[in-house]
């Protein structure tokens, strides 16, 4: 058998082989492990156990401290217990394959000593204790070597790739053993300087030789290009039509990154897909990871929540996870009323379709909110056990098999989503029994350390696809065209080697030669030059200006073909509209781009003419809010309860502002439901300080999240404010509270109206309407003063029916101010028109209401209907003249949170 042997040969290679054969093969560093481990009698491939070699490792070091506490990892190991022990681990492997037997003696120096005694003393009483400690790819190789001498291998020959220098020790130390079997050992021929004179032959020749001095001229003969675009994938779309006009141009592509910007960019040009793997830690699946451990804690977290109930991949019913995200979304909590009624809401629906809903099983659905909704929390300063967690990731792996299974298998990050869950309960059960519970963030150090990028494959290859590879060393043939996909600087520009002076020197001194960055800097040099080294005929390197939109530098080669040639604009194509490339049509056909004729899109038509009549009669019934947009803004009442558009619900966490608005409406709610008669200032702080904290994990989580805290008493102390200001007033003038959230009902131009305030008193024969506002003093104070107070007329008619109109006044609970029309109600009200009386200002306000409805109920049963803006206003108050001396004020601005803009033409 014969085996090709390079150190980047684990993934895709080239020339791919065009079918299996036991007689060639070609393989990295893992493959040929498993292949001489299978063949000297050592099982099977090695387990992906990472994490819990980490574990295991980090137990040991805990254990370690107990007898040693100043060893020199003990801040690292108090700071980050899991990191540490990876680093330790890493360490203690490269030790390991350099070949070092862990045998220190006094004079060794100290890390060297305690790693020494960590693996002498500790391991085999820790393995025991825990059946089997992990083995890695150090330990499945060191015991391959250790018995490939007394195996016979189906090894005939092994060619190498790379030059031998430039192979880690440990396989310079196999080799010689390889021989010794009879293996024959093919070493790298150096690769001979190319012949020609173009531009890629005198670059190729430029890096094998790397004593030119003087600058070298560019032909632009087509054999060397550079393709620079603003982003990738303006690069990926211009070279896609690139290739589709010029089927001549078969290229290797070397593409270093695992997205798919180029490949979609092929399949919208109809060109075969390559099957490239994504590989992201952003896939909705693996979000589930993360965003479970949310549900341990308390107060919770409403955007992760938000963010959990919201992925199109989640072990949560569709329509119980959208009546969560709306719920959350508006009341950021959990278990408050609002909570409980849309919750139950939607299980009597979900009851009555079950007979017809056959996909569904409602049993299920009350499993998974009672799984992840009912559970108990913890406080985030506390523990939680880790019985629960693993509960938790092992429904997690249940849940991906099952869906994996009902997708038909098509799903692939399903699978990795149940690898990532399973691993994360094996490492939770290596836990020691003297480790029960995990604090907040040991289990977020747990996941992270689980969390790895799912790579999926979207779109299979498919036939006549071009040939790729991931990585430089991944090309063992010369090729004729290669194209290298961003040509970008994505290496590591920097080596270090872990261990100080003294310790490498202890270790050569006792045979143990060490894996510098001398070594490492070495092999990228040559796997650097090596797509160029192999490219015979013509090569295009790709550089985008950014990548995921984050700003990217060049390759380093890039440099090196500046420093030789300078200037490079002969051999450069821009992917832009306005690039006028010399390169020859011999070379290339280049797609241009198609310029399309602005679309206009009109602007705003001051009236819009209905043609069937009877569209837009008046309706059965109407609230406060249709009738505020008929009588200003027709079209908004038209298109809303005529035509039925209504914006869905944005499932994002409301912002401060209305947050605070709804908390306090709720919370001065609440309070007027006690007896508040006798109430002094200390008992409405009480009553605050008592309270809130429920209020706000019901209803208003995200004052309770980590740095809010500042916000959160700023808000609890105007509310403190703001209650007893309000209070207070009630008092001193002899007002009582009748109700809160009163519905109210009555008739508006003989047609039913509904309505809903904030809060309604008494005060013998005399009632008054409060709306409680967050804040806009000013703004309520010019309403008042121009007499359009439409809202707080409309609910003191109602509340009235027919007799004395009821006082109305706007309290604002930001500042804990009343603003009033006059002084009757409140003797402490910021008084509008102190002087002006409030049942004659609102009979003068409800006839402008009436004549308003009248008029557009008129003219929308003759087919008119308004569109005021901006830019509509005076034209249509043209057309009107005198007609609006009766009616209500009309406006002359755009309508505010217009979710019609589009449709009328109103785009900025």
């Amino acid at each position: 058998m014969q085996i090709v042997f390079g150190l980047q040969l684990d993934e895709e290679v080239f020339p791919r082989p065009a079918h299996t054969t036991a007689e060639h093969s070609l393989m990295g560093p893992h493959k040929l492990l498993d292949f001489l481990a299978i063949h000297c009698g050592l099982g099977g491939k090695m387990d992906n156990n990472q994490h819990l070699r980490i574990e295991f490792f980090r137990q040991l070091l805990g254990r370690h401290l107990e007898q040693q506490a100043d060893a020199f990892y003990q801040d690292s190991f108090a700071a980050d217990q899991l990191a540490t022990a990876a680093t330790l681990l890493q360490a203690r492997d490269e030790l390991l394959l350099a070949g070092w037997n862990f045998s220190a003696d006094s004079q060794a120096p100290e890390r060297l000593q305690t790693l020494a005694n960590l693996e002498a003393s500790y391991l085999p009483s820790l393995a025991s204790s825990l059946d089997q400690l992990p083995h890695g790819f150090a330990d499945r190789f060191r015991q391959m070597e250790q018995v490939i001498g007394q195996r016979k291998l189906p090894l005939t020959q092994l060619q190498l790739v790379e030059p031998i220098h430039l192979y880690p020790i440990c396989w310079q130390r196999i080799f010689p053993k390889l021989q010794q079997k009879g293996v024959v050992l093919t070493e790298a021929k150096a690769t001979t300087s190319p012949s020609g004179n173009s531009d890629l032959s005198t670059f190729r020749r430029l890096l094998l030789q790397a004593d030119q001095e003087e600058k070298l001229s560019l032909q632009g003969d087509g054999s060397l290009l550079i393709l620079k675009a603003k982003r990738e994938t303006d690069a990926a779309a211009y070279l896609a039509a690139l290739l589709r006009h010029n089927p001549q141009f078969r290229p290797l592509c070397l593409i270093p990154e695992k997205n798919r910007a180029l490949d979609n960019a092929l399949i919208q040009e109809g060109l075969p897909s390559l099957g490239i793997q994504s590989a992201s830690l952003a896939r909705p699946s693996l979000q589930i990871l993360k965003l479970a451990t949310t549900f341990f804690w308390h107060p919770i977290d409403p955007f992760k929540i938000l963010e959990f109930v919201s992925l199109p991949v989640k072990p949560l019913d569709d329509r119980l996870a959208n009546a969560i995200a709306s719920q959350m979304a508006r009341r950021p909590g959990l278990r408050g009323e609002g909570w409980y009624a849309a919750i139950n809401r939607l299980f009597e629906k979900l009851a009555e379709e079950g007979p017809s809903d056959k996909k569904r099983d409602l049993d299920e659905v009350r499993y998974q909110y009672q799984f992840w909704f009912e559970r108990k929390r913890y406080k985030i300063g506390q523990k939680v056990p880790s019985e629960d967690v693993r509960e938790v990731f092992h429904y997690l792996a249940e849940w991906a098999t099952t869906q994996y299974d009902l997708s038909g298998n098509k799903n692939h990050s399903l699978l990795v989503l149940k690898e990532q869950a399973r691993r994360i309960c094996d490492l939770l059960e290596a836990l020691p029994n003297a480790q029960p519970q995990l604090t907040y963030l040991e289990l977020e150090r747990i996941v992270r350390t689980i969390y790895e990028p799912s790579p999926v494959v979207f779109q299979e290859r498919e036939l006549g696809h071009y040939p790729y590879v991931h990585s430089p060393g991944a090309i063992t043939q010369s090729t004729p065209q290669l194209l290298w996909w961003n040509f970008t600087r994505n290496e590591r520009d920097y080596f270090f080697s872990r261990w100080y002076k003294n310790e490498i020197q202890w270790l050569q001194e006792r045979g143990v030669q060490l894996q510098g960055p001398k070594e490492d800097n070495a092999r990228l040099l040559w796997h650097r030059s090596q797509p160029i080294l192999q490219c015979e005929n013509q090569l295009l390197l790709v550089m985008p200006e950014s990548i995921d939109g984050q700003e990217v530098f060049a390759h380093p080669l890039h440099d090196e073909l500046e420093a030789a040639f300078g200037e490079l604009t002969a051999i450069t194509i821009e992917a832009k509209q306005s690039d006028q490339s010399q390169l020859p049509d011999s070379v290339f056909r280049l797609p241009h781009y198609q310029s399309l004729d602005p679309y206009q899109l009109g602007s705003p038509r001051p009236f819009l003419h209905i043609q069937r009549k009877g569209a837009l009669e008046a309706r059965e019934e109407e609230t406060f809010t249709s009738l505020d947009s008929l009588f200003y803004y027709p079209y908004q009442w038209a298109f809303r309860h005529k035509v039925q558009l209504k914006k869905s619900s944005i499932l994002s966490v409301v912002n401060d502002v209305t947050l605070m608005g709804n908390l306090s409406h709720r919370m001065l709610e609440v309070i007027f439901q006690e007896d508040i008669r006798e109430w002094q200032k200390k008992e409405v702080d009480d009553w605050v300080d008592q309270h809130a904290g429920g209020l706000l994990a019901r209803e208003g989580a995200v004052l309770l999240m980590y740095g809010r805290e500042p916000e959160r008493i700023a808000f609890l102390n105007r509310i403190k404010y703001a209650a007893w200001s309000l209070i207070s007033m009630i008092q001193q003038n002899g007002w009582s509270v009748e109700a809160t959230e009163m519905d109210l009902k009555g008739p508006f131009q003989n047609i039913p109206v509904k309505a809903k305030a904030d809060l309604v008193l008494r005060r013998g024969d005399e009632w008054a309407v409060i709306d409680l506002k967050w804040r806009g003093t000013t703004r309520r104070q010019n309403i008042i003063r121009n007499e359009e107070d439409i809202q707080l007329t409309l609910y003191a008619r109602l509340l009235t029916e027919g007799a004395d109109w009821a006082h109305t006044a706007y309290f604002i609970l930001d500042k804990g101010v009343m603003i009033a029309r006059n002084h009757l109600a409140f003797k402490e009200a910021m008084a509008v028109s102190p002087d002006l009386e409030h049942q004659e200002v609102n009979q003068r306000i409800w006839q402008r209401m009436a004549n308003t409805f009248d008029w557009r109920m008129k003219q929308l049963t003759e087919g008119q209907l308004e569109v005021r803006t901006r830019q509509t206003a005076d034209e249509i108050d043209e057309t009107y003249g005198a007609d609006l001396l009766d009616l209500l004020e009309m406006r002359s601005e755009d309508a505010p949170f217009d979710d019609y803009r589009t449709l009328i033409n109103l785009i900025e």
